[in-house]
């Protein structure tokens, strides 16, 4: 149904089958007429031979009509007790053209059962009629699976028989007026049930056609009664008659046909005027991507949007997104979703990304027909990928905003620290000014350590705020050159270690090489060195260790920094290198810490085209590795960086209970 809809190819050539078929009955019953009507030229016929002639040709034709009729109908509706309905009529039809019904009673003056109708070919009739309004009937399916072989079938068993029984001399002891009342009360009872089954059919089914035909069967059973009535009463009206009621069969048939196909025009151009609004809002539709597919990914139907996205024009582009579809298919995460919730209610909706996941679709699918035992599906979807990376980047703004608060609050926590310190030390001096009996140079020694390690602190802090606002603009640019970076590793380990030793903590330095030229910016790396130090040491309990490796090779250098601490959980892992992030955001906690070093710790192995990651577990420390690529040529001259006692002290400024 849905490739008669949407292909005109299919469309065009029905319709030239059908055309040909009928052009060939045409000139078939055209040419036997016209046979007919010159091969009598000449002769003589008595005036009952001319009569019963013409009534046995125009019956003829209107009972070929007849068939014709139900045929097209059956190939409109697809009904099979249709399709067995009309051979009931072609049986009719070959019946009156070999003179079995109607015509040999003309010829004689007493009715009996042979001279009146050929009984095998009546039985076939009558069965076929039975087998028309029995349900799930296998002789049906056998019929219907054999066309071909059933209208031939019935044409010659129609004819074979009507010479048997013509010939064979079994069947005169049944030749007599008692078997011809039986008979048509057997009809009777016969035409009149079908007729009622057809009935109920068409008003259950609202198909005006059995309705026609019902009419058309029970004007059999009034024929049947009619020859009962008139059986001791025959003349040549009331065999006229007779007649009379086989060209009214026909005629109901044919003209009921006319006017269901009228009715059918009508539903059709209203059905192909909704069809035309539909397809074009479908096709010319330039917000979503409709097409129509079979189970195996065939594509049966494209709207201009695919066309023009997939480059969709030829039957090599069909096939070539046809195996597309299909891997895109197989590749679906939740394929068995969308077939069981497709199988269940027919349909499904959700979000797909497609392969290489640079698409992200809105998509709704729904079975739409199944025919030649495959599922038709259609399937209609939009880009949304630009509507998800805007809402994303909303969200990692909000995100963002909000990190940023807190970070604000933490900063001024972390100012507010130093300050109240300088406040309060100051506020001691003046004290100490005022009063004359004390020595001021003492008092000052005693409070300038907390003085400067708090200027440090806050400058440091100040430091991160502006290489942070470097980053986000852009502007951080390095001073490269070309240095020995396990001596720079070297230096900076062996400048904490004393403050470690001052918790109880051991560093211990190891490397696999004495040397290591590489291009970089040395105080960039000692900041980075000193920030992990600075973290291992505040977050490793007394009398544990540190460890700082370094392996190189000819294509990069790994520095290892591992600690013994407190470990980071999962959670906190994903998070903290992103700026404005801290573990613990409570204004509470134990260690002190505005959350972006580590941001700049990564900006800064980014800037040097390096890589950064971090390996924890809770309650046994962390292990942060930093690789640094190998960019030097071999023999190159390097220069000596010396590390900076002031850098040490100013990262290393926030660990209160080492410096104070």
């Amino acid at each position: 149904m849905i490739e008669n809809i949407i292909s005109n190819e299919n469309i065009i050539e029905r319709e030239k089958n059908i055309f040909e078929k009928i052009i060939l009955v045409v000139c078939m019953l055209s040419f036997i007429y016209i046979f007919n009507i010159f091969s009598k030229i000449g002769s003589e016929k008595s005036y009952l031979e001319t009569t019963l002639f013409f009534i046995r040709s125009f019956n003829f034709i209107l009972s070929l009509l007849a068939y014709g009729s139900c045929l097209i109908s059956y190939y409109r509706l697809k009904k099979d007790s249709i399709f067995i309905i009309s051979l009931m009529y072609l049986g009719l039809g070959v019946g009156i053209a070999t003179g079995q019904i109607d015509f040999f009673s003309f010829y004689y003056e007493e009715l009996t059962l042979f001279n009146y109708i050929r009984v095998s070919p009546s039985i076939l009739r009558i069965v076929l009629l039975i087998i028309a309004i029995i349900p799930h009937c296998k002789i049906k399916k056998l019929i219907m699976n054999n066309k071909k072989y059933s209208i031939t079938f019935v044409i010659l068993y129609t004819i074979v028989f009507d010479i048997l029984e013509n010939n064979i001399s079994i069947f005169n002891a049944f030749d007599n007026r008692e078997f011809l009342v039986i008979y048509n009360v057997l009809l009777i009872i016969v035409y009149t049930t079908v007729s009622i089954r057809l009935f109920v059919i068409g008003r259950k089914e609202k198909e005006y056609l059995f309705l026609v035909i019902s009419a058309s069967i029970f004007m059999l059973g009034v024929k049947a009664m009619y020859t009962i009535g008139v059986v001791d009463a025959s003349s040549f009206y009331s065999k006229l008659t007779s007649v009379s009621i086989t060209y009214i069969i026909c005629l109901i048939v044919i003209s009921g046909s006319f006017f269901e196909l009228y009715l059918y025009i009508n539903r059709t151009k209203i059905l192909n005027d909704n069809l035309s609004l539909f397809y074009n809002l479908a096709d010319n539709n330039k917000d979503n991507f409709m097409y129509i597919c079979d189970e195996d990914g065939n594509i049966i139907y494209a709207n201009k949007k695919f066309k023009e996205y997939y480059k969709y024009y030829t039957e090599e582009d069909k096939k070539r997104l046809s195996l597309y579809f299909s891997v895109v298919q197989n590749n679906l995460k939740n394929k068995d979703e969308i077939m069981q919730s497709l199988n269940q209610k027919g349909d499904w909706r959700g979000i797909i990304k497609s392969l290489g996941n640079y698409m992200s679709v809105d998509c709704s699918i729904k079975t739409i027909e199944k025919s030649s035992n495959k599922l038709k599906y259609a399937v209609t979807y939009t880009d949304i990928s630009e509507i998800l990376k805007t809402e994303l980047e909303l969200e990692k703004l909000k995100v963002y905003n909000k990190e940023k608060t807190e970070f604000m609050s933490n900063i001024s926590h972390e100012l507010r620290t130093p300050i109240n310190i300088f406040y309060s030390t100051i506020q001691l001096l003046d004290i100490s000014l005022v009063k004359t009996d004390k020595d001021f140079r003492k008092i000052y020694e005693k409070y300038k350590r907390t003085l400067h390690v708090n200027c440090k602190r806050m400058l440091r802090l100040i430091n991160n705020v502006v290489d942070i606002s470097k980053i986000e603009t852009g502007i951080l640019k390095g001073k490269f050159d070309y240095y020995n970076l396990i001596a720079i590793v070297e230096d900076v380990t062996l400048s904490v270690v004393n403050y470690a030793k001052l918790k109880s903590i051991n560093i211990q330095f190891d490397t696999n090489e004495e040397e290591f030229i590489m291009r970089c910016d040395p105080s960039m790396i000692e900041r980075v060195l000193l920030n992990l130090l600075s973290n291992a040491i505040k977050f490793t309990p007394e009398n544990k260790n540190i460890y700082v490796d370094i392996c190189v090779n000819d294509d990069f250098a790994e520095i290892d920094i591992r600690d013994e601490g407190i470990g980071i959980s999962q959670k906190d892992k994903n998070a903290i290198f992103e700026r404005f992030v801290q573990a613990d955001k409570s204004l509470t906690r134990e260690n002190e810490g505005s959350g972006i070093g580590l941001s700049i710790v990564k900006s800064i192995v980014d800037l040097h085209d390096g890589y950064i990651s971090v390996e924890s577990e809770i309650g046994k420390g962390s292990t942060f590795k930093i690789i640094l690529p190998h960019r030097c040529n071999k023999n190159i001259d390097y220069k000596i960086y010396d590390t900076s006692n002031y850098n040490t002290e100013l990262e290393l400024s926030d660990i209160y209970e080492v410096l104070i």
